[in-house]
């Protein structure tokens, strides 16, 4: 079947828009990792489980900045630019409202929790970076939303070069975490300004505005996605509280560690759906079978990808963590080991977060993460007192696995259905390959080890016929058309 011109441009602006996304992402998610292992192995176990439960904190109690609008504002200005001003300048002015409530909260209860000063401070200083950053992510959602990523993309890497920068820069001047603190908040700030700068210029006039009647008419739709928010920020963050407050610091620095390294793939898939969302919103109101396809090609992608991730960290873990954490972190290794199949599951449940909320079905998403956040607190509760840093990586598990079950069985309900167990007959033959080459040359130099995986895996894929000739004869046109 012959493509059209306006599908080809479609193609070509996600593929546009997937590329600069990858650039920032990856860049970003680099020396956001490369940030917390320097921390780690400058201030040592303790001292990072302190920093580590300062972040989830902050995390939990800002969890009520959003309540949706960032993805409302997507999705509906995706489908009508016009809009734009209107719902930018009120959601401002509602975040505005909601930063005040939130710092006085955070303020509030770390002094009735009676931490110690440093602690306290640490939470001040990293709760108004997060806030600033939280009205910055407005401006950066609205580039999304006119599918301009190669501006978000260069304000993310601008920022975090500095944020990895001056904390590097302070760590090896024997400075610590209030010192670092008040370096995110100071970057926070430029972060602000330059995308306000973008915004202002290149899409709309930013203005003071409230109108009470777009908050009522919105805030039914948007709450619902940002309860999903908020109970994913609980289950991705109350695990640390819980070791926290049974096992200390050290426990929490030990699984930080490890979680830290999962952490940074998140935003693979994070980024494709992102470059996939507007136009999938768009097709809602078109055609239900161009959005069955495009979510199964990504289902697929982001299996392709995810699959030989997860295993190679699985049986590499060990070699992992000496390498970035060093011999004192020892004790990440079986947690590094169980929670490399986060990334798998997220990978996929995430892929089908994002169709499911361009399909309108917030509302049921919200009740499956409530009942996932409310399982994974029962799940550390139970596990963490018994078997530590392991139960809690067992616990999220267990949970993922719970959500991407439901998710699946949501789409089939709405006439989503895709063949997953044929999307995932030939990366695992291709993964099985790679794997028993990973178990006989273990002894191997790791990045010889893991670059000869990685040809092996993709190898094996394209032997075994993995892309279909339209997804080759895709990618050939998109590179093409690039040059």
């Amino acid at each position: 079947m012959a493509v059209g011109i306006g599908e080809m441009n479609s193609t070509q602006t996600i593929v546009k828009n997937i590329m600069w996304l990858l650039i920032g992402s990856i860049a970003s998610t680099i020396l956001a990792v490369a940030l917390s292992i320097s921390i780690a192995r400058f201030l040592g176990d303790v001292i990072f489980g302190g920093y580590s439960f300062v972040v989830a904190f902050v995390a939990l109690l800002s969890i009520f900045l959003d309540l949706g609008y960032e993805t409302l504002l997507i999705r509906d200005v995706a489908k009508e630019k016009f809009k734009a001003s209107m719902y930018v300048n009120n959601i401002i002015s509602i975040r505005i409202i909601f930063s005040v409530l939130t710092f006085i909260g955070m303020f509030v209860l770390i002094n009735i929790l009676n931490y110690p000063e440093d602690i306290k401070v640490l939470v001040y200083l990293l709760g108004l970076a997060q806030i600033i950053l939280s009205i910055s992510n407005i401006f950066r959602v609205t580039m999304r939303a006119f599918e301009r990523m190669d501006y978000e993309a260069g304000v993310n890497i601008i920022t975090n070069v500095l944020r990895c920068s001056i904390g590097l820069i302070l760590l090896y001047l024997g400075y610590g975490l209030i010192q670092i603190g008040l370096a995110f908040v100071f970057i926070s700030v430029i972060d602000l300004v330059v995308s306000f700068l973008i915004c202002e210029k290149k899409f709309i006039k930013i203005k003071s505005q409230f109108d009470p009647s777009f908050f009522k008419n919105t805030i039914r739709i948007a709450f619902p996605i940002g309860l999903l928010a908020i109970f994913g920020l609980i289950y991705l963050r109350i695990d640390i509280v819980i070791l926290e407050y049974f096992k200390g610091d050290a426990v929490v620095g030990w699984y930080n560690a490890a979680y830290t390294l999962i952490l940074g793939f998140r935003p693979i898939p994070i980024l494709l759906m992102n470059a996939l969302f507007p136009f999938m919103a768009y097709e809602t109101q078109n055609s239900k079978q161009i959005l069955r396809e495009v979510y199964e090609k990504a289902f697929k992608l982001l299996t392709i990808i995810g699959l030989p991730i997860t295993v190679g960290i699985f049986l590499l873990a060990d070699k992992f963590i000496i390498i970035f954490y060093g011999q004192n972190y020892l004790n990440s290794i079986t947690s590094l080991q169980i929670l490399s199949w986060d990334i798998l599951l997220t990978f996929l449940y995430l892929c089908i977060w994002f169709v499911l909320v361009a399909v309108n079905e917030q509302n049921k998403l919200a009740t499956v993460a409530g009942i996932g956040a409310l399982l994974n607190i029962v799940l550390n509760v139970i596990l963490i007192p018994k078997y530590s840093l392991v139960g809690s990586s067992v616990a999220t598990i267990i949970t993922e696995f719970f959500i991407l079950l439901i998710y699946i069985s949501l789409t089939f309900k709405i006439g989503l259905k895709i063949p997953i167990i044929k999307i995932f007959f030939k990366p695992v033959i291709a993964v099985s390959v790679m794997a028993i080459f990973i178990y006989v040359f273990n002894v191997m130099n790791l990045y010889l080890l893991i670059c000869c995986s990685v040809l092996i895996y993709f190898g094996v894929f394209l032997i075994i016929k993995g892309f279909s000739k339209e997804e080759l004869s895709l990618l050939k046109n998109s590179m093409m058309k690039k040059k």
